[in-house]
Formats: C-alpha cells, structure tokens, sequence
C-alpha cells in the first residue's frame, strides 16, 4: 500500500503535460490508485473576461474545449487505461487552482511538467510548478 489514494496529473496539452502524464499513469498502475486529469483554464479574472465581451457561459464553454483538447492528448496516449481517468476541469489562475485542488491532501500525489520557461521568464515570473511546489504540502513530482 502506497499511502496515495489517487494520482493527480496537471495537463495543458503540451508534450510536457503529456510527458507527466506518462508518468502519472506509471505511478497510479504502480501503487493501484485512481488517476486524475486535472486541467487549469488559465484566466486571471472573470473582470478581464468581462472586458473582454465574454459572458460566464462562453467563458465556461472555452474552459470546456480547452480541457478537452488536454484530456484527448492523454487519452489518446492512454488509450488501453480501465478503468478511465477522471477528468477535472477548473479556470483560473493555475497554480493557485491546483493548490486550491489539492488542498495540502497528503493522500494525494500531484505529478506535473516542467514548461521549460526561458531563464528570464522564469526569474521575473517564476513557473506554475516552483509556485506549487512553494505553497502546498500534498508530495508533487515535477516532470522534466
């Protein structure tokens, strides 16, 4: 028994969110747990959406295709998993619906990619992982 109830994979339909799910699925086999798509709609404010012209609805509605554009590319990849993954869809700023998600479980293990922000980009804005890495006390593996 691991001690892990579930196995959580960020996706963002980047080859390194696929990559971490690779792993993720390796890990959850491994410790005969429930794998976990969690994807981050990244939206700062629903002001900024709202200036933008969007309503509530069309702002669900492109979390929704964006999300499923994310879990296609995994299970694509993953396509002999039973049972299938579960799949959760949130908007907001990522690394903070992510910690909001995970919530310091320690029951939980956050698998995630590493983007591969330039230097200077990470310096000035840091990375959604080193942010969750700071903030939460639920184990996270980061996928390079």
């Amino acid at each position: 028994m691991s001690g892990f109830s579930k196995v959580v994979v960020a996706v963002d339909g980047s080859q390194n969110g696929l990559q971490a799910a690779r792993v993720a699925a390796r890990l959850a086999d491994s410790m005969g747990v429930e794998l976990v798509l969690l994807h981050v709609f990244p939206l700062m404010s629903n002001d900024i959406a709202g200036a933008l012209g969007m309503t509530a609805e069309e702002i669900e509605h492109t979390r929704d295709r964006a999300a499923r554009r994310a879990f296609d590319l995994v299970l694509d990849e993953l396509s002999d998993r039973d049972p299938a993954p579960t799949e959760v869809a949130r908007i907001g700023d990522v690394a903070e619906e992510i910690l909001a998600y995970l919530d310091n479980a320690r029951d939980l293990l956050l698998v995630m990619g590493r983007r591969g922000q330039t230097r200077m980009g990470s310096l000035l804005l840091g990375s959604v992982s080193d942010k969750v890495l700071r903030h939460t006390r639920t184990p996270v593996t980061v996928v390079s």
